[in-house]
């Protein structure tokens, strides 16, 4: 009995120090939307031992999350700008979802929805999380970051320790904890989420005038906001709700941020089912689906070793570091007015540099996504999830080829990283 007593103490001593010890990985990327996708795919692909850490269950960030499920444009001018392994699993997950890919022959820049892609974001989270695992990438679902400490050989964070760290969280959030500086644009100019909901409306007869009249009258009591449904009411009940309710100052860049701007988007979701169902003919009308969260746009960016101004964007400037391309308008929402939309002139496209991607004073570290770093004009542009994805594989490329170099970000030729890029199919800008 002693004997095995004494095996089964040993036997837990062993187990506890196993526990307790810190799996160590070439490069780390934080946050799974679609740059923490790109960037967790290059970096593997690259030859990178390679972790993902996501706060959510489900991989996908807002595609899934909040159900923004149009993910952006990869082709522009009918030429192929973001390309890679992101691109493939989006192929992929299209296929798998029963959809089909626009015909990017027929491309117009005055019909740019025509050629956005959109997936089903039940089958996007799987097919992308099986694509993650099948490419090595070791995954951390339900993780939150809330510290992190530098180290002789690069950075150590909840049971982790890695030589490279993404941070692909939208919101520099672990740039931050490293000591890097953000900006946050002024609450008077910072765009709005958008809450996603369906109602079974479609098809329900309804006195259109009268409804706007009784919308109108509802915001002057203060029974709703006109932030609600900004795209017109008998609009949205007639298409059975979705896009048209905003959400002044969504902000997820803190759990309780995030808690509180769910908290009003449910709100307005509930006013607005409320108010639909005292008209005549809407009675009955439910909520017959609902995003899990709200849709964020905009929160911080990081203070970067370069800036990318929205005019170097809209003029298509390409800066001697730039790694992946970004086409999409500077698409400004604002809360009870309309959006502001600059588009490129024909032929041009927005580029991102390496040095926007470079939290300004923090080595051995890259942020990939909507907070790169770029002005409140271009971040409106630069934020769509397909940019995001080929900012990320630039990232994720860089991150791995520093790792196995033993070196900063900044130290990496800039020719190795195109000839990665290169060879992971990602399109690299040229100047032309």
């Amino acid at each position: 009995m002693k004997s095995i007593s004494q095996a089964l103490l040993a036997s837990l001593i062993l187990l506890f120090t196993f526990c307790g010890q810190r799996e160590s990985f070439d490069v780390v990327v934080v946050g799974g939307g679609p740059a923490g996708i790109g960037a967790a795919l290059a970096a593997a692909e690259s030859g990178a031992k390679t972790a993902l850490i996501e706060r959510d269950s489900r991989i996908g960030g807002t595609t899934v999350q909040a159900r923004v499920c149009d993910i952006g444009l990869f082709y522009a001018w009918r030429q192929q700008i973001i390309a890679g392994p992101a691109w493939e699993m989006v192929k992929e997950a299209v296929a798998q979802g029963g959809g089909s890919l626009p015909d990017f022959s027929r491309q117009e820049y005055d019909k740019w929805m025509e050629s956005c892609v959109t997936v089903n974001p039940r089958v996007y989270s799987r097919v992308a999380e099986e694509t993650l695992r099948k490419a090595g990438v070791e995954l951390f679902l339900n993780e939150e970051i809330t510290s992190i400490k530098r180290t002789k050989a690069g950075w150590k964070l909840a049971k982790l320790h890695c030589r490279e760290l993404v941070d692909a969280t939208g919101n520099a959030s672990v740039a931050a904890l490293a000591g890097a500086e953000r900006v946050k644009t002024p609450d008077n100019e910072r765009q709005p989420g958008s809450f996603f909901f369906w109602l079974s409306s479609k098809g329900l007869e309804f006195d259109t005038n009268q409804v706007i009249a009784n919308w109108n009258e509802a915001i002057e009591k203060g029974e709703v906001l006109p932030t609600d449904v900004h795209v017109g009411i008998a609009w949205f009940i007639r298409k059975g709700g979705g896009s048209g309710c905003y959400i002044p100052l969504a902000d997820n860049s803190t759990p309780e941020a995030r808690a509180e701007t769910n908290r009003r988007g449910i709100e307005a979701r509930d006013r607005v089912l409320a108010f639909v169902r005292k008209q005549k003919g809407l009675e009955n009308v439910v909520v017959s689906s609902c995003a899990s969260e709200v849709g964020v746009r905009e929160t911080y960016r990081v203070v970067g070793e370069k800036t990318i101004s929205e005019k170097d964007y809209l003029d298509g400037i390409v800066p001697e570091d730039a790694l992946s391309w970004s086409y999409w308008m500077v698409d400004e929402h604002k809360a009870g007015a309309s959006a502001r939309l600059l588009f490129h002139e024909e032929g041009k496209v927005g580029a991102v540099p390496l040095g926007a991607m470079l939290p300004k004073g923090v080595g051995n570290m890259l942020v990939a996504g909507r907070a790169v770093s770029s002005d409140h004009g271009a971040n409106s542009a630069l934020r769509v999830q397909a940019s995001c994805m080929g900012m990320g594989q630039a990232a994720g490329v860089v991150a791995a080829l520093a790792a196995a170099q033993g070196c900063d970000p900044r130290e990496v030729p800039l020719e190795e990283v195109r000839e990665k890029l290169k060879k992971i199919g990602h399109t690299v800008p040229v100047n032309d």
